[in-house]
């Protein structure tokens, strides 16, 4: 496939920080073509590459149904693409460890779309591979009916089957390296920081901080991400006072207490 290949990313002002490491790691191992689209949830917008932010299609009605700010955008995505070609969705809160295209050309076998199966009955859309020509969402029917109650919020945000008797999507696995919640060996492509007490931009010593902050220090060499980024991070308590110490503050207790009481 020779045509640039699609990442949506799920995020909001408050993943400011991790959603730019995100899009430098993505950078840092593929030498394809990058058109990444950032759904901002917080402003209801979408922001592509370099331009302007454009108001995303979603009505006040729905975007007030998101759990996360961010967590319906997703199902904009076929519609974006104006149904055609495949695209990628990932939260903001990871570090891809390999090239992107790999997933991107991922064989979709007449697929809807492929996501990690979580149980035998759930799914998790945190990483998706979209087929944009097949796949249509609904969210404003999807909302009608969690209202009526045919199934409830969480069924439709996992896809269980209860949803699935519904809306049949075909739901293919994804291999589960592309998506590991909270764990790194040498077979993880993505790793996940899905615990969001223990992310290593809000807390010290995650057993794999070190990881993320290896990609976080190169993300700011390369001018993906700014001084300014991380000032207002710190400012609106998004991220920790500290973070630029890393995985391990070297600062004594004291000072740090007296930092965060400023």
């Amino acid at each position: 496939m020779s045509q640039p290949i699609r990442v949506f990313i799920g995020s909001g002002e408050a993943s400011l920080v991790e959603r730019k490491v995100l899009i430098y790691s993505l950078q840092k191992h593929t030498q394809r073509e990058l058109d990444i689209y950032v759904l901002n949830g917080t402003h209801n917008a979408i922001e592509r590459n370099n331009e302007a932010p454009l108001l995303a299609p979603m009505s006040l009605k729905v975007k007030y149904q998101n759990v996360t700010e961010f967590s319906l955008y997703r199902y904009l995505i076929p519609q974006l693409c104006d149904h055609q070609g495949r695209a990628i969705y990932l939260d903001s809160d990871m570090v891809c460890l390999t090239d992107i295209a790999e997933l991107f050309e991922t064989e979709l076998h007449k697929n809807d779309f492929i996501a990690k199966r979580e149980t035998e009955d759930t799914w998790g859309l945190s990483v998706m591979l979209i087929d944009c020509d097949r796949c249509r969402f609904d969210l404003e029917k999807y909302c009608a009916e969690i209202e009526q109650g045919f199934y409830n919020y969480f069924d439709f945000n996992q896809m269980n089957n209860r949803f699935l008797r519904y809306h049949s999507f075909s739901i293919a696995e994804l291999n589960p390296n592309w998506n590991q919640f909270d764990f790194y060996n040498s077979e993880t492509k993505l790793i996940h920081y899905t615990n969001l007490y223990t992310q290593p931009w809000k807390a010290r010593k995650h057993r794999f901080g070190e990881l993320w902050f290896q990609y976080f220090r190169e993300a700011l060499e390369a001018g993906v991400l700014t001084e300014r980024d991380i000032e207002l991070s710190i400012l609106r308590s998004y991220v920790r006072p500290d973070i630029r110490e890393g995985n391990f503050s070297k600062k004594p207790l004291r000072t740090r207490l007296k930092e965060l009481l400023r």
